[in-house]
């Protein structure tokens, strides 16, 4: 017997409904057992089950609560747990720095979230357009500009596959400008790009007049006290780095990044990501304050919440607002997010770089809901 496809489709949605509904009730029900350390242990020991190479630290925060619990081995001249102070890649997670600095700049009146990027860049570069319509600095941060996910000339300039960004020059960048296709209207819909967020740097890096890493260092690490993020490693902080590791186990080079650092070139650790995600929380009052509530605003509206200016933001009835972004290179995974209404806040970091284990944002995901409701203590 065949099902006519309007009947299909019912009944999917009236599946995801059900499951929708069992969850919530699950949520709802859930009491607080004063386990959540112990919880956290699990769920790291059983992700290092899987990762026998792997140095995993969590860090966690709740209602002036914090806990740093690590995992595996720092290194293999080192067999003692990574702890806080270790750092890691922390991938596209940088988007919510350079999103920061963006929304610093706005209000501080240097830009506008609604500027074309052509007022900033070079005369000579080509901004491309869809219908008439230009990019601004909003559809960078939001990924509405319709740029792809990667520029097209960029595999053109990699040399080893191993770290496929270290030659990618802003003058590569500039030229793909002039041939690039847009996949819709500005605005129009979002699609994730690593491009845009290129792009969006290297804008703040022009009006500013001061490199990427400068930037990131007088507006938002020194005034939230941020001691290991960074793009450039001291040399004592590259014997904090634990090294990456590709999905069989093996190390893997770090990446080296130029013109797409903006998206991506960021080291840190788990206190200074703590520290980033209770600034966020609005545990810190910093002047950079108003500038992370903005990254937090809704500025594209999507099915299951929107994004903000970096953070993406799931939003469904019954269930608190979780504000999340995830990062991987080649030798790391990270997860950051936080519960606002709850005050609680998770940071999730691994030296595996495997693209298709997801399981580093379950992790995020899964502790920040049990953690708006178990207690730490």
């Amino acid at each position: 017997m065949k099902i006519h496809p309007s009947n299909f489709i019912a009944l999917i949605v009236f599946v995801t409904l059900l499951i929708y509904f069992f969850k919530q009730r699950a949520y709802a029900a859930m009491s607080d057992t004063h386990d959540l350390k112990k919880q956290i242990d699990q769920t790291g020991t059983g992700y290092l089950a899987d990762h026998s190479n792997g140095a995993l630290v969590i860090a966690f925060y709740q209602r002036g609560n914090k806990s740093f619990q690590g995992f595996g081995k720092t290194s293999g001249s080192n067999a003692n747990p990574p702890d806080a102070r270790t750092i890691f890649e922390i991938g596209s997670v940088t988007k919510n720095f350079t999103a920061t600095m963006l929304a610093k700049m706005a209000d501080d009146g240097s830009v506008k979230l609604d500027d074309p990027i052509t007022l900033y860049l070079p005369k000579d570069v080509v901004s491309p357009k869809k219908n008439g319509h230009e990019i601004t600095l909003e559809n960078l941060a939001t990924h509405t500009s319709g740029l792809p996910r990667l520029p097209e000339n960029l595999f053109a300039t990699v040399k080893d596959q191993r770290n496929p960004y270290a030659n990618y020059t802003t003058e590569d960048l500039y030229k793909s400008l002039a041939t690039v296709q847009l996949a819709g209207e500005p605005g129009e819909k979002s699609v994730y790009s690593n491009y845009g967020y290129g792009l969006l740097g290297k804008i703040l890096e022009l009006k500013a007049g001061k490199p990427y890493e400068t930037l990131i260092q007088e507006m938002i690490c020194v005034p939230l006290d941020l001691k290991n993020t960074t793009t450039k490693l001291s040399a004592e902080q590259k014997e904090q780095l634990t090294l990456g590791h590709n999905s069989k186990g093996e190390i893997v080079p770090n990446w080296d990044q130029d013109a797409m650092a903006p998206a991506g070139a960021i080291c840190s650790d788990a206190e200074d990501m703590l520290k980033f995600i209770e600034a966020n929380l609005g545990k810190t009052n910093s002047e950079i304050s108003k500038a992370l509530n903005v990254t937090q605003e809704v500025h594209f509206k999507t099915i299951s919440g929107g994004i903000g200016l970096g953070w993406q933001i799931k939003q469904m009835a019954g269930a608190p607002t979780v504000f999340w972004h995830n990062g991987g290179t080649g030798g790391y995974r990270s997860f950051v997010g936080f519960d606002k209404q709850n005050q609680v806040g998770v940071v999730v970091l691994s030296n595996y770089g495997d693209a298709k284990d997801s399981s580093v944002d379950q992790m995020g995901m899964k502790l920040l809901k049990i953690g708006s409701k178990v207690s730490l203590e």
